[in-house]
């Protein structure tokens, strides 16, 4: 008995270790652009790394091995009752419930791993990880100013920068605003700048270079002051950019006693989260009560269809898990009772179905209902099918007492024609294995995100309305982005189950060539490819936008708008609006300030201000009341008139163009990204970063037939082990392509690497890997 124990545990144990690997690496695909980044910037130290690397496994751990435990045993036990193991079993006199212990066992090692997890590492893992962040935020304030954009968090001033060396060190085209008076105003602009930060006391000393300093006071239009310099040093507090020092503990890095002891408003998350603690832990002995009855059952499918199970299983747990929570936050239901539903419902399940187990199909009674409704679906396909054949018989035998000639039969299809037969069978496995792995990841990584947002959604009291919303539109993002590897496993799992099941050795004694048998998953590779270009360049920048401001409304973080009273945008030709209020019903600025920027040397060429200004649909044009006109050059004023009513023909910006949204790349169109940095490689600045996710909105999507292509000669060496070593393959392959992808991918964006080389790098090479495995694969 001992040895059979042994055998069921190392069955069960294989299966639950690879699903652990497939899952723990969905959802540490998002952090590789994180760290990544950090090792290209080199601003923290090795060890800083490290650990902001292993700080993130504990509480990924703590939510995937429940997953493996149910993997683990379903696939296990239905690879054994697949291939009769399990009959056996019975034939010997061994009942089936003596699977319980090992399964058991299993079990209760991976509930006391889950508990370490959720009780001591996963807390410590997530305080150090933070903390990390933190003091690496802190430590690289040269990074946290972003090149383009309008920083309004810095007290009482708004910097805005053209460009930004990779060192952060440099900056070129400095623009600074003073914002803390009412009537009052003072912009110092400088060609360059050196910046040295002191993060310690929060500051950036700027060390300018070649620039101006403008005061003006609006309440005495005529008084107007230009000093011009060569070298000047200004410091600059960055508080608002750098983490406080006293971050507020959330409740997933307490302790156990702190969350046992909170009486507070919090009181109520504190429980939550206490309890989805301990209920993570038994959710392995749960899945494993109930996999244990379903997958002892003798089945067709073998581990695929205990995959799919597994699917629907974790499905429905983390979806009753997602809804108690809710009802446990808003206080219908006590805490106890809301977060441990999904396990309350899977041991109920569990053990309804526990003492079928040793029932056989005969013994069943719902199996001959269920066999005869599938009886008469086949007759009623047959019926169909003879009446069609009857109906062309029919017509042929009228066409020939017509004395019309009869076409001749068709010659058989040459092995090169598409589609055939094998084509067809080929596609509907491949397409079928690709939505079960797009859904299981797709779902997985939502819940995940779920769990990870559930402090910030309770503290900021966001309505779950919002949550869903947040989550639909995050939906488009997480197909786009999980596709290729979804499509990689997919054709991995297709291959190996037919070579598994000696069909690619009946394809050959047919005639057939592997070759041959690869066209239509590479034609799927391509359609698939088509299709996330179109996604990405229509639906999915609008999709970006909006689960972005979600998210940054579930975290509590203000919109990407702008905070000031006084507004800040760049126009066209060089041009920077300010203005005090905008109204976009009636097209009405009030207190507008227009800058002219040299371009070249980031000096101000003229500059504009209006008490209003009104957009004359008419005339096509701005029309400004009360202000006035100043004309400068080399730090001097050539040129000064006020008016009543002026317009400028200069001033070009449409009404629309002042309440659009802010961008970034990932919510750009590929032409509309295209266009954005022509335009600022016109006006000199370094496009390094947005070149590299221009060249990836296309070498993304055509990596899905290029690991394709890369995958179908390595289906081949899965042999028997089917779709458990083609998941195994494709998660090897696809660490490989992700990491490969974002390193690269960052040293473009810093300068180390040519753009175009940086964004199809990881492309070519899969390519001709593939060309090279296929050449040397005996068809």
């Amino acid at each position: 008995m001992r040895i059979l124990y042994r055998y069921i545990v190392r069955e069960v144990f294989r299966h639950a270790f690879l699903g652990l690997i497939v899952f723990t690496f969905v959802f540490f695909v998002p952090q590789l652009v994180r760290l990544t980044a950090l090792f290209v910037r080199h601003t923290g130290s090795g060890e800083q790394i490290a650990q902001v690397f292993l700080a993130i496994f504990p509480g990924v751990l703590a939510f995937t091995t429940p997953m493996a435990i149910l993997i683990g045993v379903l696939l296990g036990l239905g690879r054994m009752s697949a291939d009769s193991e399990i009959i056996a079993l019975t034939a010997l006199g061994i009942g089936r419930r003596r699977i319980l212990l090992p399964v058991g066992v299993l079990a209760a090692t991976g509930a006391l791993f889950t508990l370490l997890m959720t009780l001591w590492l996963g807390p410590l893992s997530l305080r150090t990880l933070r903390s990390l962040e933190s003091e690496l935020i802190t430590s690289q304030l040269n990074f946290a100013i972003q090149p383009r954009v309008f920083e309004e968090q810095i007290p009482r001033t708004v910097l805005y920068v053209n460009d930004i060396s990779a060192s952060g060190t440099h900056w070129r085209g400095v623009f600074l605003a003073e914002t803390g008076g009412q009537d009052g105003s003072r912009l110092t602009l400088a060609e360059s700048a050196i910046v040295i930060a002191t993060p310690k006391q929060g500051k950036l000393e700027l060390h300018l270079k070649g620039g101006s300093t403008h005061d003006f006071e609006r309440n005495d239009p005529d008084h107007y002051s230009v000093t011009a310099f060569g070298q000047s040093d200004i410091p600059m507090e960055v508080t608002g950019l750098m983490p406080t020092k006293e971050r507020e503990v959330k409740n997933d890095e307490r302790s156990i006693g702190e969350l046992a002891r909170e009486s507070g408003p919090n009181w109520r998350e504190a429980r939550v989260e206490l309890q989805r603690r301990f209920a993570f832990p038994a959710a392995c002995f749960a899945f494993a009560l109930i996999a244990v009855p379903i997958g002892a059952q003798p089945r067709r499918g073998g581990r695929a269809a205990g995959s799919l199970i597994a699917v629907l299983l974790i499905a429905g747990y983390y979806l009753a898990l997602i809804m108690g929570t809710g009802l446990a936050r808003e206080g219908n239901v006590p805490p106890i009772v809301g977060v441990w539903l999904g396990n309350i419902l899977l041991i109920l399940a569990g053990l309804i179905l526990l003492p079928r187990m040793e029932q056989f199909h005969s013994e069943l009674r719902w199996l001959p209902k269920l066999n005869r409704v599938r009886s008469w679906i086949r007759l009623f396909r047959l019926w169909r099918t003879r009446k069609r054949v009857a109906a062309a018989a029919a017509s042929a035998a009228d066409r020939d007492a017509n004395g019309g000639r009869t076409q001749a039969e068709p010659a058989l299809l040459s092995p090169a024609s598409f589609p055939r037969l094998m084509d067809i069978y080929l596609l509907r496995r491949f397409f079928m294995y690709f939505a079960l792995l797009m859904g299981a990841f797709v779902f997985l990584f939502e819940a995940f995100t779920f769990f990870e947002l559930l402090d910030n959604i309770a503290r900021n009291r966001v309505p779950f309305i919002i949550v869903i919303e947040y989550f639909l539109y995050l939906t488009p993002y997480l197909l786009y982005q999980l596709a290729p590897l979804a499509a990689l496993v997919a054709i991995l799992v297709t291959i190996g189950v037919m070579s598994k099941n000696n069909e690619i050795v009946a394809c050959k004694a047919s005639g057939t060539s592997l070759y041959r048998l690869a066209l239509p998953l590479l034609a799927a590779g391509l359609a698939l490819a088509v299709t996330m270009v179109v996604l990405d360049d229509t639906y999915l920048p609008y999709a970006n936008q909006r689960q972005d401001a979600l998210r940054n409304q579930i975290k509590g973080r203000p919109p990407q708008t702008y905070t000031k009273p006084q507004r800040w945008i760049f126009g066209e030709n060089s041009k920077v609006y300010n203005y005090d209020f905008f109204d976009p019903q009636q097209n009405v600025f009030g207190g507008l300030t227009v800058l002219e920027i040299d371009p070249a040397t980031f000096q101000v060429r003229r500059r504009v201000f209006a008490s209003r200004a009104q957009w004359s649909d008419p005339q096509n044009l701005w029309v400004l009341e009360s202000g006035w006109v100043r004309d400068f050059s080399d730090g001097l004023v050539t040129h000064y008139e006020k008016f009543n009513v002026k317009d400028l023909p200069e001033l070009i910006e449409r009404p629309t163009y002042f309440h659009r949204e802010v961008r970034q790349a990932f919510q750009m169109s590929w032409g509309e990204l295209r266009r954005y940095i022509d335009g600022l490689h016109k006006a000199g600045f370094d496009v390094s970063s947005l070149t590299v996710q221009w060249h990836r909105k296309l070498a993304f999507p055509l990596i899905a037939p290029v690991s394709m292509l890369l995958a179908f000669p390595f289906a081949f060496l899965v042999g028997t082990r089917g779709a458990v070593g083609g998941v195994a393959i494709g998660v090897g392959i696809g660490i490989v392509y992700w990491l490969g992808a974002e390193l690269l991918a960052a040293m473009g964006g810093v300068g180390q690497l040519p753009p175009l080389l940086a964004g199809w790098s990881p492309d070519i090479v899969f390519f001709f890997a593939g060309l090279y495995f296929v050449f040397k694969m005996p068809t």
